[in-house]
């Protein structure tokens, strides 16, 4: 999967594309002369829809902000530790953006902040950044540090990245199958209830693969093993944690169909703090039906520790 980028909405727009010419474009009330950002379709202070769009200066002030050390999502990972701010703008609206070229301890509330136009050719995108309106506080942030000689990334670790499982079949999906899932998850929309173009809900992705165990083969923390032959890696870990899911759909699943699922290992790396190592686990799921057509992809992180 890809990182995320912003997708213009019809009133957003104009804030996007201002950003590719190196402009910030604000909404402005004429109604009360209010200035406001997000872009909507309504001011938020009088609710008039008598709009236009002005250009900021750009210049602004640090209003507060925290420093991430540990990703996001997986796919930010190459991105810390990130410094996400909220800037005040000298017009007076707020938005949320990140702090680049700034050493972490040069940060201070209050400092003057000046943009940076950060284009993605690929992508077609412009990301607004902020850096320090003095030249003399900019410079590199210090890249994150590791206690030396306490990696669990040895090389046999490292080999895992790429390793894939065997390709595994759910259970057919059946539609009383997708009502019992709506009924115990208090979903009624009736899309997923009753006609005869039903579809599953989206996070009924996984349920055709969730057979029943019994209780003596589970393991202490009562998870069933996933026995499609991915092999782990052998870290010195004691308990592993839920660390994050996104899934991206190609196409719905519908009463017949068979999935088939084939995991990943796409990538393992490590974070080190006063607690001592973590070391993340990123594995991604492609599903296909009975057709060969991809239906989803999904990532999961597993933390150790």
């Amino acid at each position: 999967m890809k990182k995320p980028y912003p997708v213009p909405t019809p009133d957003s727009r104009p804030f996007w594309s201002g950003l590719a010419e190196q402009k910030i474009l604000l909404k402005h009330c004429r109604q009360c002369n209010h200035l406001f950002h997000y872009p909507r379709i309504t001011c938020p202070h009088c609710l008039s829809s008598d709009l236009e769009w002005k250009p900021s200066s750009g210049r602004g002030t640090l209003y507060t902000y925290t420093i991430s050390r540990r990703p996001t999502h997986p796919l930010f990972a190459d991105e810390v530790p990130q410094y996400l701010a909220v800037v005040e703008l000298e017009e007076g609206p707020r938005l949320t953006s990140t702090l680049v070229n700034v050493p972490e301890d040069k940060i201070r509330i209050g400092m003057e902040l000046a943009p940076v136009f950060e284009r993605h050719e690929k992508e077609g995108a412009t990301l607004l950044r902020f850096q320090p309106a003095d030249a003399s506080l900019r410079g590199t942030p210090a890249p994150a540090s590791k206690p030396a000689g306490t990696t669990q990334l040895t090389p046999e670790v490292l080999a895992y990245i790429g390793r894939q499982s065997d390709k595994v079949s759910g259970y057919p999906v059946s539609a009383e199958e997708i009502r019992r899932f709506c009924y115990a998850t208090e979903d009624p929309n009736p899309q997923y209830l009753a006609g005869e173009g039903i579809v599953a809900p989206p996070m009924f992705l996984s349920i055709p693969f969730d057979w029943e165990v019994p209780m003596a083969d589970l393991p202490e923390d009562g998870t069933p093993q996933q026995n499609d032959g991915l092999p782990f890696p052998p870290l010195k870990a004691k308990r592993k944690l839920f660390g994050g899911y996104q899934v991206e759909y190609f196409q719905e699943i519908r009463p017949g169909d068979v999935l088939t699922r084939q995991r990943k290992i796409l990538d393992i790396y490590e974070r080190s703090g006063g607690s001592g190592s973590t070391v993340f686990v990123v594995i991604e799921a492609t599903y296909t039906n009975q057709r060969g057509e991809k239906v989803a992809a999904d990532i999961n992180t597993i933390i150790n520790r």
